[in-house]
């Protein structure tokens, strides 16, 4: 289970190469909005939509729904996107041993 917001976006943001603010402010570039929706997929498996959102500063649960909907498609799609967002929830788990950070992953267009 992930406890730690602050974590969560940290994590995502160093492997997306971008900020935590970025993430949670109103950018709406292609690296910034699928890192967003990644914080919000991984949130969302474990607590409340409307608190996602609300962490997230977006007003309403559904951009939690359709952002969880399109990181779980393109996992699906996209075998190293499934890896990434694997590690970026491994290392963002309650009680997980730190590891080693690889480099950044390259997301393919």
């Amino acid at each position: 289970m992930i406890v730690d917001f602050d974590l969560l976006v940290r994590e995502t943001a160093d492997v997306f190469g971008v900020t935590p603010e970025d993430i949670l402010g109103p950018k709406r570039t292609k690296h910034v909005s699928m890192a967003r929706h990644v914080v919000m997929a991984c949130w969302a498996d474990h607590h409340p939509y409307q608190d996602t959102a609300n962490r997230c500063n977006r007003t309403c649960h559904s951009t939690v729904i359709w952002a969880r909907q399109r990181i779980l498609n393109e996992a699906e799609m996209d075998l190293s996107f499934a890896k990434m967002l694997a590690a970026i929830s491994r290392r963002c788990q309650y009680g997980a041993e730190p590891e080693k950070k690889e480099k950044q992953i390259e997301i393919c267009a």
